[in-house]
């Protein structure tokens, strides 16, 4: 069988799924969206002629010819992408390229970056925000700052601030709120989040409430801190990229009460290739900030 530009496609597509054994996370990693993934790897199945996913409720499975053909195409596109970086950029090169999520980068590397260059005054530091986690199959960096759970493929990833979330609101909506403050009063106004609405109802639970509320999605860090800056409602925001805005008196926090979200902000980098010493010198001088200035 010829391995044309479409087959190769499939392969690609298939590859991710079988890796993540979910369309949502494979489409995030290549940037497509999940019926396009779908529709890839029903006509790998076609061309083949047998089964290779098994879906099922709420999962997927490989079957065994797919977890056979997985096997064969996962080292060679691995190998492939680390040929065309090691191609691209020497272990040495002028420039340090990495990729950050846009949030993160605002709020807590940016302001941070003239204590690295008094440190590394000659470190060529480039920025390449991104709102998915750094692909190293596709994109030409070298690390990443991306927004997680930790456990990519052949990833190794160190956490620098966890996804730590608390009630937070503007001055103007808390004016609206009793004084003596209790978690049920939340109830009655406008929630946002940004990931899952069952983090709103972790931390009604963890507050000792139980009962309705409505919660809007904002899946944009700057959008949400936005829409509660201006007094639109109460967000769940991250507790480690707000102190600026408590500290300022833009945002309030409301109540001593905190929910894990079981992800966080890491610093990544592929597996399979060599640490430069620019690389070095960027991964010490991150994890230093994030240990001795976790907040924002």
């Amino acid at each position: 069988m010829q391995l044309n530009t479409s087959l190769l496609t499939q392969l690609r597509a298939f590859a991710a799924v079988a890796r993540y054994k979910s369309f949502k996370q494979a489409g995030e990693e290549l940037h497509v969206t999940q019926s396009a993934l779908s529709h890839h790897v029903r006509h790998l199945e076609q061309e083949l002629g047998i089964r290779l996913l098994e879906r099922l409720h709420r999962r997927i499975e490989l079957t065994p010819d797919g977890q056979k053909l997985y096997e064969g195409c996962r080292l060679p596109f691995e190998a492939l992408a680390s040929a065309v970086h090691g191609v691209r950029h020497s272990v040495d090169s002028d420039s340090l390229t990495v990729s950050v999520a846009p949030y993160f980068s605002a709020r807590w590397l940016t302001p941070r970056l003239g204590r690295l260059w008094s440190r590394h005054p000659d470190l060529d530091l480039q920025l390449r925000h991104a709102y998915q986690p750094a692909d190293f199959l596709q994109d030409n960096v070298d690390a990443g700052i991306s927004w997680g759970h930790g456990s990519w493929s052949n990833v190794e990833s160190v956490l620098l601030v966890p996804g730590i979330l608390t009630a937070v609101c503007s001055p103007s909506m808390r004016a609206k709120l009793p004084t003596r403050l209790q978690s049920h009063h939340l109830l009655k106004h406008r929630l946002f989040y940004e990931f899952d609405p069952e983090h709103w109802r972790a931390w009604f639970q963890a507050s000792g409430v139980d009962g309705d509320y409505c919660a809007v999605q904002i899946d944009d860090s700057h959008s949400l801190r936005g829409a509660v800056l201006e007094g639109q409602g109460i967000g769940l925001f991250f507790k480690g990229l707000m102190q600026e805005d408590l500290r300022s008196g833009q945002l309030i926090q409301l109540l001593d009460v905190e929910v894990e979200s079981g992800c966080g902000y890491y610093l990544v980098r592929p597996k399979d290739r060599p640490v430069g010493r620019k690389l070095k010198a960027f991964t010490r001088w991150i994890l230093d900030e994030a240990k001795q200035n976790p907040y924002a």
